[in-house]
């Protein structure tokens, strides 16, 4: 969820907030048909120690920034916006995995948020061409540079992507509708527990976006995409941990 407000041209604040859903799923495989039923219930035991399967959702780090505009940059009707600012650290965050694990209890590997106040710097760029349609390109920064109380460092994240919006005219109770594609990328580095590097962290991503953008009466400017993964890597190769599904972004500017 993203907020935008101008509050003196060409300032303005940003507020953004991620709700993420993320399911893992686990089972055991390859059991040694010798195995005893009470072999087969200490795995059992293990798995729901380790990597149950479960589905978690949690709001990230709710992120504040202030930016600056130009309008008419480099050509008529071209902007470019840039922001700076920083993550709060509102997102929920676990103890050390690895000690846990080590001593046989419970532990949870994903973090939903760093714990820390991550530096962000980001940008915008748009220009029309064509007959209706805008032409945009857009790139974020985040930089976390400091380790939380329990040790954790967060994952370096860049990420981008360059899309077009084109106007569709009348479409059902919207009288100026605008359709969104375009391609997404992020790259993100390993994060780190006590200054080693966590294995289950660190992909790079492709995706496609696909979209809609409106203006309602009280012209406050809404866009609605999704976000459809086309390829992954991990750091633990392209079989690795980390198997991204769609999103859903909603962005509302005042």
């Amino acid at each position: 969820m993203q907020f935008d407000y101008t509050f003196e041209e060409p300032w303005g604040l940003r507020a953004r907030l991620p709700l993420e859903r993320r399911t893992r799923t686990s089972s055991l495989a390859q059991i040694d048909p010798a195995a005893t039923p009470e072999q087969i219930e200490a795995m059992e035991r293990n798995l729901q120690i380790h990597h149950p399967s479960e589905i978690l959702t949690g709001f990230g780090d709710l992120e504040l920034l202030v930016g600056y505009q130009l309008r008419d940059f480099g050509v008529e009707m071209g902007n470019l916006a840039i922001a700076v600012g920083s993550t709060l650290p509102t997102g929920k965050t676990e103890d050390n995995p690895y000690d846990l694990g080590d001593a046989g209890e419970r532990h949870e590997h994903i973090q939903f948020g760093s714990g820390t106040f991550d530096p962000i710097i980001e940008f915008f760029y748009s220009r029309p061409f064509g007959e209706g349609s805008v032409f945009s390109l857009y790139g974020q920064g985040r930089f976390p540079n400091s380790t939380s109380s329990k040790g954790y460092k967060g994952s370096q994240l860049i990420q981008g992507g360059l899309g077009v919006v084109t106007a569709l005219g009348e479409v059902g109770p919207w009288d100026h509708l605008n359709g969104v594609v375009g391609l997404f990328v992020q790259d993100m580095d390993q994060a780190y527990w006590d200054g080693e590097a966590d294995p289950n962290t660190g992909f790079q991503n492709l995706s496609l976006q696909l979209g809609i953008s409106w203006r309602d009466e009280a012209m406050k400017s809404w866009n609605l995409s999704l976000i459809l993964p086309l390829s992954v890597e991990t750091s633990s190769g392209p079989e690795g941990t980390y198997d991204p599904g769609p999103v859903i972004n909603l962005a509302i500017g005042f």
